[in-house]
């Protein structure tokens, strides 16, 4: 039931309104029923609720006439500041024509004319302002009205308080709820993960008393989580374990310092090893009132690990075992294969030797047979004819047609006497020649083949080069052929033995492939020594027959060859021994007929003393 109109308003009907406005108790519902009755009591045409913004820098309109959809800046700003400055109600009976309000830009704007605020004041506290308006009468608030909207809009404030109040206990009240809500289902999720984890987890005061187990520590002892509340560790285990636990236990209470040890316990006849976390609960005062533990089964884990450690250990031994089977297979091998390739070079050294006899042989039957075809018996015959008397001597020689022909006879014998000389001194030459070339080859193969120990020396790689050039026993045509390309080169401590052993390997393999491509009109092997901060290179190069690509992998294994009366032993034995130096051998070729090149590539470092 509205309230009347205020030119009939007496104090049943100003209860009634109290009553309207007391009975609420929503905020929402309450600012609606103020804005509506005191609107209704003050034949209004507009009011409103306002409260101040956050900080106190402006308006919000909390409620206002229905059908209204007024902000604050089309209110008089003018009215609403001086009613919340001076905490008094502001009422114009003529809005248009009251200094200063009548310059109000809204008040203009809508010439309006009756307008009261009133500011909402309860307990010195204000709780807002209510404002009224009546835009085209004057003196619309008049002494009964406003003594009226007085007591209305204390009542107003004191409901307003009132709700609000009801309104923040309302919202505490909830919100202790949802908290309460979370804390039971937070306690229940903590309780559930202690009493599923796998773990054992337990709290203990400070006399070692159990104050808090889950069923993970019953599990572990044997017995229900709940009869494990009040026992100590000396209740429940053997006296030997129980004191190894609680010397733990002390350690954290003295300290007040976390802990992670291994733990064993025995449980019915079997022993079992944990992993445990221990850490102090503090009361409010800092001091430490208990401890938890958090203990995880680490039995079988650690039978894993001696298993796993015996087996590694029968691994390393068996892995031991056998790499020195292997280390023993290979020196075997290495020394097979230095055998193998030293019979290859020694193969190689003696044909070349052969050839070489073969010429000192052709050169001793040519003086032989040239000895054989000297013109003695005719020097005989002359001198049979000169066998006279010397009174005769004279009458032969210028008389008798023999005797005239002996001094020309002897001037040719002479000259061919003198030619035949000449020529059996030249072969002389070439015959001392190649006996000095076959001693060079042997004594250089003599002094390598006493080395039967490793000697490493500090050398120059080009004086290696030129003995394995002496053993090859090249000889003619293949000298000719040899090109060197000798760098700048420091002195290196090498293993001469060796190293010398692969090169006739490589300067051999040269000569072959250059004599078996007979439409090489040019041959050419050529020998250059480089050198780096690195290695020392030395590359024997030829334009031979060379090699297809795919050969390349295979060139260095055992037994492989490209030769039709090769062994396979060379390459391979010396791919061995650069590789027992600390180097290594590489191969290039363009392709078949392109030639090819072998590089050994031996490491710059000095011998251990």
């Amino acid at each position: 039931m509205s309230p009347p109109p205020a030119s009939s308003f007496d104090l049943p009907s100003l209860a009634q309104a109290v009553r309207a406005i007391s009975g609420e108790f929503s905020l929402a519902d309450l600012q609606r029923t103020v804005v509506r009755v005191l609107q209704e009591s003050a034949s209004a045409s507009y009011a409103a609720l306002l409260g101040s913004q956050e900080g106190g820098k402006g308006w919000v309109i909390h409620c206002q006439s229905e059908g209204e959809r007024r902000t604050p800046q089309e209110l008089p700003a003018s009215v609403l500041h001086g009613a919340r400055r001076t905490l008094a109600p502001i009422v114009l009976t003529d809005a248009s024509t009251q200094a200063p309000y009548a310059e109000d830009e809204v008040v203009r704007a809508r010439g309006l004319r009756s307008v009261g605020c009133w500011p909402l004041i309860h307990r010195n506290l204000q709780h807002g302002l209510l404002y009224l308006e009546n835009a085209q009468v004057t003196q619309a608030f008049d002494n009964v009205h406003q003594s009226v909207i007085e007591i209305l809009a204390t009542q107003a404030a004191a409901a307003l308080a009132n709700a609000r109040m009801h309104q923040h206990l309302a919202e505490q009240s909830h919100a202790h709820e949802a908290s309460r809500r979370e804390v039971s289902a937070t306690r229940q999720n903590l309780r559930d993960f202690i009493d599923h984890s796998p773990a054992a987890i337990y709290v203990k005061d400070r006399e070692g008393r159990i104050i808090l187990a889950n069923k993970g520590l019953g599990a572990a002892l044997g017995l229900p989580s709940s009869s494990l509340v009040g026992r100590k560790n000396s209740d429940l285990l053997e006296p030997e374990y129980a004191a190894k636990l609680a010397e733990n236990d002390r350690r954290v209470l003295t300290t007040g310092a976390s802990i992670e040890v291994e733990e064993e316990v025995r449980v019915h006849g079997q022993t079992r090893v944990f992993l445990s976390s221990k850490f102090p609960l503090r009361g409010d005062d800092g001091s430490v009132t208990a401890i938890c533990g958090i203990s995880t089964d680490i039995t079988d884990r650690k039978r894993a690990e001696a298993t796993l450690q015996r087996l590694n250990e029968e691994l390393e031994q068996r892995v031991a075992e056998r790499t020195e089977q292997l280390q023993a297979a290979h020196r075997e091998l290495l020394e097979r294969a230095r055998h193998a390739g030293m019979a290859e070079i020694a193969t190689s050294i003696l044909h070349n030797l052969g050839n070489a006899l073969t010429g000192i042989t052709v050169s001793g039957t040519v003086l032989r047979e040239r000895l054989q075809a000297l013109p003695i018996g005719s020097v005989g015959r002359a001198a049979a004819l000169l066998d006279r008397p010397l009174e005769e001597l004279g009458t032969f020689l210028t008389q008798d047609e023999r005797g005239r022909q002996v001094p020309e006879y002897l001037s040719k014998l002479h000259t061919r006497l003198s030619e035949e000389r000449q020529a059996l001194l030249d072969e002389c030459a070439v015959l001392s020649t190649k006996i000095d070339h076959a001693n060079s080859v042997i004594t250089t193969q003599q002094s390598y083949a006493r080395s039967r120990i490793s000697q490493s020396e500090r050398t120059q790689l080009r004086e290696l080069v030129e003995d394995a050039l002496r053993l090859c026993a090249l000889g003619e045509p293949y000298d000719r052929l040899i090109q060197r390309e000798y760098g700048e080169e420091e002195p290196e401590f090498y293993e001469r033995h060796m190293i010398v052993q692969i090169l006739v390997n490589l300067i051999s393999n040269a000569k072959n492939a250059v004599r078996e491509r007979p439409d090489n009109s040019q041959p050419r092997i050529t020998l250059s020594i480089r050198q780096d901060e690195r290695w020392t290179v030395v590359s024997v190069s030829d334009n031979g027959i060379g090699f297809d690509e795919d050969v390349k992998p295979r060139l260095f294994t055992h037994g492989f060859t490209t030769r039709a009366k090769g062994h396979g032993f060379g390459l391979h034995s010396s791919a061995l021994s650069a590789e027992s130096l600390g180097g290594r051998i590489e191969a290039h070729s363009d392709g078949p007929g392109q030639g090819a090149q072998f590089s050994l590539h031996l490491p710059r470092e000095q011998p251990q003393a």
